[in-house]
């Protein structure tokens, strides 16, 4: 493989390094290749699926349909349910970078720690934990924005004498059957695990320190017939995929803050609630506005709260107890486990890595200069040729798919790139005054958004900045994204 002849810088660049094989990686690799480039994904973990790969708790699942969730050049008739359970995306990744050939380019257990930029070469230096050293024309960073997790730092965390770990680091042979449990936190993964650990545990208690909005899931396994005809008719696959991303691109106005969808939606929401919650209604209802943090999808997170077995405590941490913890409130709550569900250091686009472009800039000074990450479309950044990012600062998704997101910055990157082959070039690199006219259309639109309303949220900076959300509907991005402006970028 070209990486071996890459090792101490040794051997002629390749075209394309990709960092991460999750959804981006796998996706980007794919489509490098069938253009014919060179091509080697670096991968900090043992194999392939990024946030899939590790994410094992009881009950994980996407929250988007299967059959959206999945890239449009390899569509799946297949899947077993309308939104995946967590072994079968794996599964689906596994198999896709297999068949389009990823995994012959790739080199795992190969954490990137440092990417530099050679101006005189007109290379990329890309070097790994482990000393290699490889090097590309250009690099693609495709490690996401759900794979660190947030561990509080509780007082007292180390006196507990039972078992502390998180959703996203879950140990499967630890056997929570009659066991008192405490989850800490209720946003999107807490509300899958939930339910999967109250059908075992002695008892459970959920610590609450504030509700999130939710709404029906409506999953249900698909019938064979349904697959069958998946199989046959992959027109008629492609059809019913296009069905859900229109249905879901339509409530984009719900995330416009004071407009007449949001207010709909929002009363729907608080009906569903009061209807299905019970006597916790008052404690499960948000008093900031729909969207501002993320809309929760489950069908069994409401009765699940309401077994006999399973406590709802609304409150914050005060110290962790050598036989369970102490709320601010002066609660005490005996447990034998204590499940994490505290979400990511998402507003990390670059974790354990330093980018280092033009003239030593590198990418976090660059960052914490301008208030926060920020990049053109989130794809690309000034001072930083030949470098381009995947699910980069805004562009994350309240209401669709992210793998469209993915899909139309891979075909993004690929473009710029086959225009500055084209024309005999080397080097591409975003204008500052591109950057500037798309962050104040963006900061405009944002202002609009749920994103920007009176709650904290992962979306956002502790300014208040939001760095995580794109600030409109996903067929905008679509459109915007469908070709490199030449008049946004320098070239040489």
């Amino acid at each position: 493989m070209q990486a071996k002849d890459q090792e101490g810088m040794a051997g002629p660049p390749l075209d394309l390094i990709v960092i991460g094989a999750g959804f981006g990686g796998i996706g980007m690799a794919a489509k490098a290749l069938k253009a014919g480039l060179r091509v080697l994904v670096l991968e900090r973990a043992g194999d392939v699926g990024g946030t899939w790969r590790d994410n094992i708790y009881p009950g994980c699942a996407c929250d988007t349909q299967s059959h959206h969730y999945s890239y449009s050049f390899a569509m799946n008739p297949d899947w077993s349910r309308i939104y995946a359970t967590q072994p079968e995306i794996l599964s689906y990744l596994r198999d896709t970078a297999e068949r389009f050939g990823v995994t012959d380019h790739l080199r795992c257990g190969a954490g990137v720690t440092r990417a530099c930029w050679d101006d005189a070469q007109g290379n990329w230096a890309v070097t790994t934990e482990d000393g290699a050293t490889f090097t590309a024309r250009f690099v693609v960073s495709a490690v996401g924005q759900l794979n660190q997790p947030m561990i509080p730092d509780f007082a007292g965390r180390d006196a507990f004498g039972g078992k502390l770990m998180h959703t996203a680091q879950w140990d499967p042979e630890y056997d929570l059957a009659g066991k008192r449990v405490i989850v800490i936190g209720n946003a999107a993964s807490a509300i899958q695990a939930i339910p999967q650990i109250a059908q075992v545990a002695k008892h459970l208690t959920v610590l609450q320190r504030s509700p999130n909005w939710l709404v029906a899931k409506g999953d249900r396994p698909f019938e064979p017939h349904e697959k069958r005809r998946f199989r046959a008719l992959p027109l008629l696959q492609r059809l019913y995929r296009w069905s859900i991303y229109w249905q879901w691109e339509r409530s984009w106005p719900e995330f416009i803050d004071g407009s007449r969808q949001s207010r709909r939606q929002t009363e729907e929401t608080r009906k569903h609630i009061a209807a299905e919650a019970g006597d916790l209604a008052p404690e499960l209802t948000p008093d900031y506005p729909l969207g501002c943090r993320r809309i929760l999808l489950a069908d069994d997170y409401f009765p699940a709260l309401q077994r006999d077995n399973v406590s709802l405590v609304t409150g914050q941490v005060e110290t962790l107890t050598p036989d369970g913890l102490r709320t601010k409130g002066g609660q005490h709550i005996e447990a034998d486990c204590i499940v994490l569900a505290t979400g990511f250091h998402a507003r990390d686009f670059l974790p354990g890595m330093e980018v280092e472009g033009r003239d030593g800039q590198t990418l976090s000074e660059t960052w914490e200069k301008s208030g926060g990450p920020e990049a053109y479309l989130g794809i690309a950044v000034p001072g930083f040729p030949n470098f381009f990012l995947l699910y980069g600062p805004n562009t994350n998704l309240g209401h669709n798919s992210i793998v469209f997101m993915l899909e139309c910055q891979i075909r993004y990157v690929l473009r710029a790139i086959a225009r500055v082959r084209g024309r005999g070039d080397s080097q591409i690199e975003v204008t500052q005054g591109a950057l500037d006219r798309r962050r104040e259309v963006q900061e405009r639109e944002l202002a609009r958004t749920a994103w920007a309303g009176r709650c904290t949220s992962w979306y956002k900076t502790a300014t208040g900045k939001v760095i995580n959300n794109w600030s409109a509907g996903t067929f905008k991005y679509w459109w915007l994204t469908r070709r490199p402006k030449l008049r946004d970028f320098t070239t040489r």
